[in-house]
């Protein structure tokens, strides 16, 4: 009967700028599937700030007062009339004078409207996995300058390497703000034009939501968050949901030629283009002005300008995703690309294109889906995804806040008086030990006092010592009696006894020696005669060979030493005897004999 395992809960969530899309699974013995979905849109309310009120001046009338709106200077964007309609782009606001004020990064309340809703409906409680979008993230090309060279074709065939301490080294230099190195992941692209390794630097922006979002949740007193596992990006994660869609490994294939992959997500805030070389990265591009809500001609023009750019040849494989229309998508890229294989992404993962979704686009949900894919147990996702975690270790830690109620109060009170009696045991128990001790010096001193007469325990000492001395050499008799008697006996039961665990040899005749014995037999094989003489201890004096019926037979003579040891039952006497020696030395002291 074949085991079950037990279901795993997952939740995924996907992070943008506006929403917030979450995916339960289940990783049950059936397999992988979607439980249940949410969306919810995130606040834009943005925090006070100090220079956000025109400033106040007094007047001499009480009724009146006046504005004056201070001048900071320079002419940027800042201070333009729609400086607060383009504020949003970098997640925050500008005030009346031009400062920019602090945007509400967390979406802890929608979070925990999420985890909510799925402990009321009875579920249990789920592992938490998190995907920002590309907007929320940094992203820098690094090339390991001096481990290039040669041809750049072979450089495509082996995966490039180089350590992480040389990585975080040319990211220091080239990014200038600041960078934590635990936060940061970086990805294997393909070799540039010259042979030199490339990555991509993927690490989150300084206002990161989902770090601000732990962090304000576990704030919160009276708060229980489930167990965090991971942070990634949607660049780490099409590429890991590409190889598994098309079975491409994470190191390039042998093939004729290099096999190109073209993945499209179209959001709607922006639109992300990864070109894919046998599985490896090669390029990514966030298109900030390009959202779903364009039209299907549109984004293929784009993503075409984008493919000559980058000089990449023909396309095998493109794979789509959009939250808007994406049936129209696949059309135009089947026009534009007649000769690839397009198609949509939502088909590779588990039950995203249910009707159950509602109003819920399929394209949205499927970076939640995806990265509570990285978590389950399933053997098509395990060596897909590139090791990628941004959040830092001490946010991964489950931080476990025991509540100050009286019931905590009631388990201290408990424990304190248990300590008591415990104590007041402990006391008690050594007040009896020492009146036991005191019992006993006094009762070994009333010991001493007893006058024994030193004739009678001599004569005892005396009584004693020759009844051993008459043991002992009537044990000598003994062991002279039976020493070698049962030599032969005991020679002649090892010999057959290892004879018969050797196999091809017979024995024929058995000659008694003055220091052993002395066999005479035949053997199929000279290793059989060796393996005897091994096993007795004994010496080959003669090995002769000769053919009988055309089979191989070896005479030969061996003398074997005969065992000349002590019998069991001298042994066993003697034991017993230094036992009862033992034994009277422990109960009567021996006294010192006086002359009269």
């Amino acid at each position: 009967m074949a085991s079950r395992k037990k279901s795993k809960q997952i939740l995924g969530v996907m992070v943008t700028g506006r929403s917030v899309h979450a995916a339960l699974l289940e990783d049950g013995p059936e397999g992988l599937r979607v439980v249940r979905r949410f969306t919810r849109q995130r606040s834009t309310r943005q925090g006070p700030s100090p220079t956000a009120l025109p400033e106040m001046q007094p007047s001499d009338d009480p009724t009146d007062f006046s504005v004056q709106f201070t001048d900071t200077g320079g002419s940027s964007l800042e201070n333009m009339f729609l400086g607060s309609e383009f504020g949003g782009i970098e997640g925050g606001g500008f005030d009346l004078e031009g400062e920019r004020t602090a945007t509400v990064t967390s979406f802890a309340v929608e979070l925990g409207d999420i985890l909510s809703e799925i402990a009321e409906a009875g579920l249990p409680e789920p592992t938490l996995a998190f995907c920002a979008a590309a907007a929320e993230i940094n992203q820098t090309e690094l090339i390991v300058l001096g481990k290039g060279g040669g041809d750049p074709d072979k450089k495509r065939k082996k995966k490039a390497t180089a350590s992480r301490s040389t990585l975080l080294e040319l990211l220091t230099v080239q990014h200038k703000g600041e960078v934590a190195e635990e936060c940061v992941a970086f990805l294997p692209m393909t070799p540039s034009e010259e042979g030199a390794p490339r990555y991509l630097a993927v690490f989150p922006k300084a206002q990161d939501p989902v770090a601000s979002t732990i962090r304000t949740m576990r704030e919160q007193q009276g708060r229980r968050i489930p167990s965090i596992r991971l942070m990634d990006t949607e660049v780490a994660l099409y590429l890991g949901l590409t190889r598994a869609a098309l079975g491409l490994g994470a190191a390039p294939a042998e093939a004729e030629g290099p096999q190109h992959t073209l993945v499209v997500r179209a959001g709607a805030e922006d639109t992300l283009v990864l070109f894919l070389e046998d599985g490896v990265l090669r390029q990514s591009e966030n298109l900030r002005s390009l959202t779903a809500y364009e039209a299907p001609e549109t984004i293929c023009s784009r993503v075409l300008l984008l493919q000559d750019e980058y000089g990449i040849s023909e396309m095998q494989n493109v794979l789509l995703l959009s939250e808007e229309r994406e049936d129209d998508l696949v059309e135009s890229f089947e026009m534009f690309f007649p000769d690839a294989r397009v198609e949509s992404m939502r088909q590779y993962v588990p039950e995203l294109d249910d009707e159950a979704a509602g109003e819920v686009s399929a394209g949205a949900l499927l970076p939640a889906v995806g990265v509570a894919l990285r978590l389950s147990d399933d053997e098509r996702y395990r060596k897909v995804f590139e090791d990628v975690n941004l959040l830092p270790k001490q946010l991964l830690r489950r931080r476990i806040n025991i509540p100050v109620t009286w019931h905590v109060l009631a388990i201290y009170a408990l424990l304190f008086c248990t300590a008591l009696f415990f104590m007041a045991r402990y006391f008690t128990f050594e007040n009896r030990i020492d009146e036991m001790h005191q019992r006993i010096r006094a009762a070994e001193v009333e010991a001493t006092d007893i006058d024994v007469d030193a004739k009678v325990l001599q004569a005892r000492i005396d009584s004693l010592q020759g009844v051993h001395s008459q043991y002992m050499r009537s044990l000598n008799v003994l062991e002279g009696l039976l020493k070698g008697s049962d030599k032969w006996s005991r020679a002649l039961e090892k010999t057959s006894r290892q004879v018969s665990t050797v196999t091809g040899i017979w024995i024929e005749n058995w000659s008694p020696r003055q220091s052993g014995i002395e066999l005479a037999g035949t053997a199929t094989t000279r290793d059989q005669v060796v393996l005897l003489a091994d096993r007795l201890g004994g010496e080959i004096a003669t090995l002769t060979f000769s053919e009988i019926r055309e089979w191989p037979v070896y005479s030969f003579t061996m003398r074997v030493p005969l065992p000349d040891e002590l019998p069991e039952a001298a042994r066993f006497l003697r034991e017993r005897v230094a036992e009862a020696e033992r034994q009277a030395a422990e109960q009567i002291p021996i006294a010192p004999t006086s002359t009269p």
